[in-house]
């Protein structure tokens, strides 16, 4: 049984400069309605852009956690989102006026405080709640993220592993609440290690970074501040460690899930956080509708394709106007013989047949639709973001936007780890077979 959702009671402001480009920026939190999740407005753009704070969004960084929809970016999202995860807040409305967020001393604290200020209250909806059955892990290179089944409560255990010249191994293990976030966690500030201060001033970067909202780690263990390179006074005796745990609970918040887990994360940074956080999307979206599994049997008593040119195994769940199925993309294929054989990808247009027969599955779920052949007639703002490869397992989502007795119009993605890979505004005509 998950807990209710909970949004602030009212808005509150944060004003501040950013830590990459040093330029200042303005933040203004705001209730939202529940299942809202987070949603970033920039009140800078023309027509101010949302850009939703989901694994969907979230791109492949080093440095910190961005966003990118629609080509539209938010940057160093994580402080702000871990204070979401810390203290329990599901549902807000973030407008900034920059692409980068305030670095508001370099920890969670300040945005922790602003939440608790702006009065959290509970929903009438219950939170997404993931309870594992069996361990999980995600890997990179010596990175590691385990979670492991817990019967309550998210634990996060997070080992520190420098290389020998910046000090010993360190480690923190702390049981995720409110009281224990704020203590514990949200003062941890941000930091690097002294080879990074190089790179920065390379790339121009590190604008906003001060001497109280960041420490570097040098070669011989010793933390210094970052501007004046006199020793610096940590909060913690462990304060890198502990920061390292508050970006693993800000790139959490993109899985828009309660986790009950005992997790043990070695070495990670924000892209395998990121790859954990999509995997902890899948596992939820699969636990939520397995009941409503299309196998390929029933795909074939509807669409008339057939092989080579079925590009859908599974139906994972049907609504009202959206559908999702799964296509798994296998070297045997005989496609790949041809194209690329050395280097297989998945030809584009084939990602675009795929969610046709995904939005052809859609129209034969309406009554008047049954029995009819949905014809492709248009395709519009094709964008393909990312190769497929053999191994990959593509999701393919389609929501009608049009839906008539002879047309249709869909908005139609592929998605692969919860990156997009093809999108595209699909027209379809819907013609008796005999009629064809």
């Amino acid at each position: 049984m998950g807990r209710p959702q909970r949004t602030i009671g009212k808005p509150v402001e944060l004003s501040g400069t950013t830590l990459f480009s040093g330029a200042p920026a303005n933040v203004r939190l705001l209730p939202a309605e529940p299942s809202t999740g987070f949603l970033f407005v920039r009140t800078d753009l023309p027509d101010n852009p949302v850009v939703p704070g989901t694994t969907e969004a979230q791109q492949d960084t080093f440095r910190c956690t961005t966003l990118n929809w629609n080509d539209v970016e938010v940057v160093a999202i994580e402080h702000l989102l871990a204070a979401c995860t810390g203290l329990q807040v599901d549902n807000l409305i973030i407008e900034l006026d920059k692409e980068e967020m305030p670095a508001l001393g370099g920890c969670a604290a300040e945005y922790g405080r602003a939440l608790l200020e702006a009065d959290i209250v509970d929903q009438k909806a219950e939170r997404n709640l993931l309870e594992l059955e069996q361990a999980v892990t995600e890997s990179r290179g010596s990175a590691t993220i385990v979670a492991m089944p817990a019967e309550d409560a998210l634990t996060v255990s997070y080992v520190l592993d420098f290389e020998k010249e910046y000090g010993p191994t360190e480690a923190v293990t702390v049981k995720v609440t409110p009281d224990e976030f704020m203590t514990e966690l949200a003062p941890a500030r941000t930091f690097a290690l002294e080879e990074d201060r190089a790179k920065f001033e390379k790339e121009s970067l590190g604008g906003g970074v001060s001497d109280d909202n960041a420490f570097i780690i040098c070669k011989d263990g010793v933390a210094k501040k970052p501007r004046s390179l006199t020793p610096a006074e940590l909060r913690f005796p462990d304060e890198a460690v502990r920061h390292k745990i508050l970006d693993f609970l800000g790139d959490l918040a993109l899985a828009n899930t309660d986790l009950h887990a005992k997790v043990v994360a070695v070495r990670s940074g924000h892209k395998l956080n990121a790859a954990f956080a999509r995997r902890l999307r899948r596992l939820l979206e699969e636990e939520a509708a397995p009941e409503q599994y299309i196998d390929v049997r029933e795909i074939r008593n509807v669409l008339p394709h057939r092989y080579p040119f079925l590009m859908v195994d599974r139906i994972l769940r049907v609504e009202e106007n959206k559908i999702v199925g799964l296509k798994n993309v296998s070297v045997n294929e005989p496609f790949f013989q041809g194209h690329y054989p050395d280097y297989p990808i998945l030809p584009g247009v084939l990602q675009i047949e795929a969610l046709a027969q995904t939005a052809g599955m859609l129209f034969s779920r309406t009554l008047e639709h049954i029995g009819k052949v949905a014809l492709l007639v248009s395709m519009d703002n094709v964008k393909l973001r990312r190769p497929v490869r053999p191994g990959d397992q593509l999701v393919l989502e389609v929501e009608a936007v049009r839906l008539r007795s002879r047309s249709a119009t869909v908005r139609a993605r592929a998605m692969v780890d919860g990156q997009i890979a093809c999108e595209a505004e699909l027209g379809f005509m819907l013609a008796d077979p005999d009629a064809i």
